[in-house]
């Protein structure tokens, strides 16, 4: 299966997902504003003869269930309510494709499969620093996660199968009592649609919907994105400059005699608060440490490292014949000059031609093979100890 047609669009391009819009147009006209529905956006999803199908089967995703580096859950709802369950399961307790009222959600699918990877270019004209992941869902007849309310915005594909979409822009944010899930207590839909094989639904943030299975074997990708809250934001910046601060103690020999002990000497006072102020981070300390964090993988993320590592020259042959891409785990972002790959600054020589290629792997995720050029030495000493991490690896996407 492959991802044929599918492609990184450039920002005045018109592309068939965004039913004919360029990523410009998309971004003043829906971005975090209103819903898109876009009919046949990925024709080559159509399983029906002669018509292709997704370039990851349910099967797949199925398998990924049993898998105990993918997070995975099971919910599934009778009159008893609703259930749920988290993986890795038994490949004899995932239900058959066509029982009733199940449902499972399998998250950060580009992180285990490059196909899912590879969808994702799809999106890649929104910053890199804000896509999240590839969710896939397969579910039976009925079956759902109720009418809920994301704080993020989602592009919903349907891969296989036929899913009913309702949608409610105004809505009674209460939520059921004593449910595993923020399912809405009422929900009133005003509109609604059935997506088939291929359809791509937008939905902004705050947008109350509801996705039901129409038949067996559904499955519906979602592309969804990062909406970091700022205090957790702000905690874990915080957190990381204390780390890195040095303590000293305590010093004022200037303190003098008091007849009142009970006041507090406003030199003392603002001593102590000058020392605070001396362990803030400085504006673009702040913005680093930000740039820093976007740059984290998907916290389950798990990079395996080559089991017996290629030389040096060995490796600059292979990348040569074959190019290399990131890990499906690996974030690399650039900001203000510096490269930021998976949570850490990597330290990158002033040299220009290193940093025009590093630029394009930031942007595209993968350097091309070259079997006319060799890998420069700069790149190849920049780029080594990243396969040896398992950061990059070489590229298989044609094979």
């Amino acid at each position: 299966m492959t991802t044929a047609g599918i492609h990184r669009p450039l920002a005045n391009e018109p592309v068939s997902w965004l039913g004919g819009m360029t990523p410009n147009q998309f971004m003043r006209r829906h971005w975090q504003k209103k819903p898109l529905l876009v009919r046949n956006a990925f024709p080559s999803f159509q399983s029906k003869p002669g018509k292709g199908s997704p370039p990851i089967s349910i099967d797949q995703v199925l398998a990924l269930c049993s898998d105990d580096r993918a997070e995975s859950r099971m919910i599934d709802q009778s009159a008893k309510g609703w259930r749920m369950r988290h993986g890795p399961f038994l490949p004899k307790s995932i239900p058959s494709t066509s029982k009733p009222n199940w449902t499972v959600l399998v998250q950060q699918v580009n992180t285990q499969l490059a196909a899912a990877d590879r969808f994702l270019d799809a999106f890649r004209f929104i910053p890199e620093a804000r896509l999240d992941d590839l969710m896939i869902s397969v579910a039976g007849p009925g079956g759902g996660i109720g009418a809920h309310v994301d704080s993020y915005d989602v592009f919903l594909i349907q891969a296989h199968g036929v899913r009913r979409w309702e949608i409610a822009q105004k809505f009674d944010p209460t939520l059921l009592d004593d449910v595993p899930l923020k399912v809405l207590e009422s929900f009133e839909a005003e509109d609604d649609w059935l997506l088939e094989a291929g359809d791509l639904l937008y939905l902004p943030p705050n947008v109350a919907h509801r996705g039901t299975a129409v038949g067996p074997a559904c499955m519906t990708w979602s592309v969804g994105f990062r909406a970091p809250n700022r205090l957790a934001l702000a905690d874990a910046i915080w957190s990381n400059h204390l780390d890195g601060l040095t303590d000293q103690d305590w010093s004022d020999p200037w303190l003098g005699a008091t007849d009142q002990p009970g006041e507090i000497p406003d030199r003392l006072v603002m001593a102590m608060a000058d020392q605070f102020f001396q362990c803030l981070p400085s504006r673009q300390e702040v913005a680093l440490a930000v740039a820093k964090t976007l740059s984290e993988p998907a916290p389950a993320s798990l990079f395996e490292t080559p089991s017996r590592p290629d030389t040096p020259a060995r490796f600059a042959a292979k990348a040569q014949k074959r190019g290399l891409r990131l890990a499906c785990a690996s974030r690399f972002l650039e900001w203000d000059g510096e490269f930021l790959m998976n949570g850490e600054q990597l330290s990158c020589p002033a040299n220009r031609s290193l940093r025009t290629a590093l630029k394009t792997l930031a942007n595209q995720r993968r350097i091309a093979a070259n079997p006319r050029r060799a890998l420069p030495s700069a790149l190849q000493n920049f780029l080594y100890p990243l396969y040896l991490a398992g950061w990059i690896v070489y590229d298989s996407s044609a094979d």
